[in-house]
């Protein structure tokens, strides 16, 4: 019976060795030695909008279901819009119109063909 339960606590002291040597490991070195640039900590300029609700392909117009809280410069009639996927691959620039109406903003197809769910986003200057 002796013999029988040594191995087991043998074996048990070895594993637990071997794991505190692994974590005990220091961190690896970066591979790029230069300090981060302070421009790559700086906020996104663009400030989200809302989405795009519909388009209508004829008259280009596109409707833009508002952000809890979009910008304000965003919704003076002209400003510029940038509509893009999920993946930040620019769909269309849109124009800002003076139709407002509750949490629906109306704005011009300039440029590009937007779908519905695309982002909007609004450059802050």
């Amino acid at each position: 019976m002796f013999f029988t339960a040594r191995p087991p606590a043998a074996l048990a002291v070895i594993l637990l060795l071997a794991a505190c040597g692994h974590s005990a490991s220091p961190p690896a070195a970066s591979a790029d030695p230069r300090p981060m640039s302070p421009a790559v900590l700086q906020p996104s300029p663009n400030r989200l909008v809302g989405r795009v609700l519909a388009r209508d392909a004829a008259r280009g117009f596109a409707f833009v279901e508002l952000a809890a809280e979009p910008p304000p410069g965003a919704l003076v009639d002209g400003a510029e819009l940038v509509a893009r996927t999920d993946d930040l691959r620019e769909t269309a620039r849109l124009r800002v119109s003076r139709y407002v109406r509750g949490r629906t903003l109306g704005a011009e197809i300039v440029s590009g063909q937007p779908s519905p769910g695309d982002e909007v986003v609004f450059r802050a200057p």
